[in-house]
């Protein structure tokens, strides 16, 4: 079971043969980003873009063109087209998103006849590791799924879970957050959480144990859970928080990035290939951490 990031690095680069495809990596942090990531020995790379700037920020920056498979597109479209065509092909293991709007990348992917549709929705996860324990805490979903219905979140969970059977959490505690721990008529988000409890003792969402809702403190404090009289295994020592809306999942995600100081990884889950979709604000030690996050979620 992978703990922290340093085992997670390591991890990834055990995964030998993992290619990732680029569309666009004409911007410096990309162009970093693929050759740290090189370096390390996470992946191989197929940059798909304007040839001759990819070839000059690479020289630039200490990389040698000749170790990427750099494949020329008159455009950012041309591009996008064919990540994805490789990506179909089985060439490519996951999809770095470069420098291009996430709109521009994510429509090709979900083009029904063309695209790399996957069984889900997409969703994305964020893993930090865990301030209140030895181990990863995983976030879903904070990024793309504004307003989740109750089938959607389930996908999500689905998703969530897929991450971590990668990352060696054989049957990960799953809480679904609420504002509260109980369940009420007129909060929507409780009865979600109370219905996914449910499918889960029937078997309908396999391979974790899910419990809500959850108040935060009731998630990831024990002491709180016993002072409720919440005696679920999940209780106080959840793994993955699956959170009610965007606007709960993007507030808490950015809480540990710019009040606790953390580190974190993201991947897009749900497609046939992990994606990364890094933003612009995100370090070059985030997208490292992403990088390995999404080798590992391609081989798990």
């Amino acid at each position: 079971m992978i703990r922290n990031f340093k085992e997670l690095l390591a991890a990834a680069k055990e995964r030998k043969g993992v290619t990732a495809g680029v569309p666009c990596p004409e911007d410096e942090s990309t162009i970093l980003s693929v050759i740290e990531a090189k370096r390390e020995g996470l992946a191989d790379f197929i940059l798909c873009g304007d040839g001759a700037a990819i070839s000059e920020r690479l020289q630039r920056h200490g990389g040698r063109p000749a170790d990427f498979d750099i494949h020329d597109c008159p455009d950012s479209e041309a591009a996008v087209a064919r990540v994805v065509e490789l990506g179909r092909q089985g060439k490519l293991h996951l999809v770095l998103k470069g420098f291009l709007p996430t709109a521009a990348l994510m429509k090709p992917i979900l083009d029904k006849e063309k695209g790399l549709r996957g069984t889900n929705l997409l969703s994305d996860i964020l893993v930090v590791e865990n301030p209140a324990s030895d181990e990863l805490l995983g976030l879903s979903d904070g990024g793309l799924n504004i307003l989740p219905d109750l089938a959607q979140k389930k996908q999500i969970v689905e998703n969530a879970v897929a991450v971590f059977h990668g990352l060696g959490y054989a049957e990960p505690r799953v809480g679904i957050m609420a504002a509260i721990e109980t369940v009420k008529e007129s909060m929507p988000a409780t009865l979600d959480a109370r219905a996914l409890t449910e499918m889960n003792e029937r078997g309908e969402i396999g391979g974790c144990r899910v419990y809500g809702p959850l108040a935060l403190d009731i998630a990831v404090s024990p002491e709180a859970a016993r002072h409720k009289g919440i005696a679920h295994e999940v209780a106080g020592r959840v793994q993955i928080m699956i959170v009610p809306n965007i606007e709960a999942g993007n507030l808490l995600g950015k809480a540990f990035t710019y009040y606790l100081k953390r580190t974190v990884a993201h991947v897009v889950m749900g497609a046939r290939l992990p994606v990364l979709i890094p933003s612009r604000n995100e370090s070059g030690t985030d997208k490292l951490h992403s990088l390995a996050l999404g080798a590992i979620s391609a081989c798990g």
